[in-house]
């Protein structure tokens, strides 16, 4: 039974540019996301070489500037949206969170009926995870926030130093013949089976074992750790009230956008020359470079585009322009969701079967016409309805009650 005290947010409740920051990150999680859609991020380096230098080096601009950054966006975004949604709960006798907790649980069951049926690199499965462990950190103060974050970006790079270490002292000396052989061989397997398979194939020969092989790389990756930092600084963001006054942090704001967008772009442009993925297997010098690069480097960027968006929104000209992504961010679980659907009937064998067949430069432009729809149909739909599709079902789930889907044109009335 639902409790009549706590209810969703009204429409003249939310803080608009968080929702076009949102609506910003899903848009950059699409584009980074295609790499793996397309098959472009499955080639073996021996063959990525011999793409045209177009592909190369928007492969390089990729893997500098977008991947792993509006993750790390929306990451921090989930962290706000935590610590608003527990003050409310709180303050309406919410005490042990059983609001969020249940919120949690039907983004569970959402994001792994997401990863199991259509696509493995789900992140909403994850985020529901490291929920519940966030709810150990709501009573901690905002400088044991701070201090926790710090530690877990660190965590990564310890990691990987010491698995470099032991693989330098332990390997075996034709590991490298071996991996090289095995990319290869899962390269022309992913082709074969993705590009022209059924849906059954498809599901039985590559979904479950990539969903095996995603949540070992979360592991291996240390990317739990990166992601339950980026939580806790959205949770410090709220509660000294960055997005709800950015007039009486505007310094703070400026020098967050100018040290993250500065430090981020240099590290990041290291990382994408070091490294090849977050964390390169099997570990190597270089991979400790562009680890270390990617910890800090990603981070700093993804809080100096935030900063320079929240600056930017402060211009009535440029909040025109911005504010076509807050229809995008107000039910981005809806778009993120569609742009799988969208994605698989392109590139997978039970579609139009277009796996493996663009570079980086096609599937970026692919990506760019799929969001640029995304837009249009978001600014469309939320002209008439509260929510988008899956926000309602979602909200309806946790609220244990049924919700108006049709707006009330009176909720949005200062």
């Amino acid at each position: 039974m639902s409790d009549p005290n706590l209810k969703p947010l009204s429409l003249r409740d939310r803080i608009a540019v968080v929702d076009v920051l949102r609506g910003l990150a899903v848009g950059g999680i699409l584009i980074g996301n295609l790499q793996w859609f397309s098959g472009y991020g499955w080639l073996p380096p021996s063959l990525a070489s011999l793409n045209p230098a177009t592909d190369q080096l928007a492969r390089f601009l990729v893997h500098a500037f977008v991947e792993g950054k509006f993750y790390s966006i929306f990451s921090f975004l989930f962290g706000f949206g935590f610590a608003l949604q527990i003050e409310r709960s709180t303050g309406r006798g919410d005490t042990k969170a059983l609001l969020f907790k249940r919120r949690l649980t039907w983004l569970f069951v959402i994001g792994a009926t997401h990863a199991f049926l259509l696509w493995s690199g789900d992140i909403l499965s994850v985020y529901a995870l490291m929920g519940f462990v966030l709810l150990l950190f709501r009573r901690k103060s905002n400088e044991s926030l701070l201090k926790w974050a710090a530690i877990l970006l660190a965590v990564p790079v310890a990691f990987y130093i010491l698995s470099f270490v032991l693989f330098v002292a332990f390997a075996p000396p034709d590991v490298m013949t071996q991996i090289s052989a095995m990319q290869f061989e899962m390269w022309n397997n992913a082709i074969q089976t993705v590009s022209t398979g059924s849906y059954t194939q498809i599901f039985r020969e590559y979904n479950l074992n990539m969903l095996f092989g995603r949540w070992m790389g979360l592991i291996m990756q240390m990317r739990l750790p990166k992601i339950l930092a980026m939580f806790l600084l959205g949770v410090y963001a709220y509660r000294i009230g960055v997005f709800q006054n950015p007039e009486r942090h505007r310094a703070l704001i400026r020098r967050v956008m100018i040290y993250g967008l500065g430090f981020g772009l240099i590290l990041n442009v290291i990382f994408a020359a070091f490294a090849k993925s977050e964390a390169d297997f099997p570990p190597t010098l270089e991979g400790v470079i562009g680890v270390a690069a990617y910890a800090y480097g990603v981070p700093a960027l993804a809080l100096g585009i935030a900063a320079l968006l929240v600056s930017l929104w402060q211009s009535s000209k440029v909040k025109r322009v911005l504010g076509l992504l807050e229809p995008v961010g107000r039910m981005a679980l809806t778009n993120y969701l569609l742009q799988s659907i969208v994605c698989v009937t392109l590139f997978y064998g039970y579609g139009f079967g277009l796996f493996g067949r663009f570079g980086a430069v096609g599937s970026t432009l692919i990506g760019l016409a799929i969001f640029a729809a995304q837009i249009v149909a978001s600014g469309l739909w939320m002209r008439f309805f509260r929510y988008g599709p899956m926000e309602w079902i979602w909200r309806q789930l946790t609220y244990g009650e049924r919700l108006s889907l049709f707006l009330d044109r009176a909720s949005t009335r200062p």
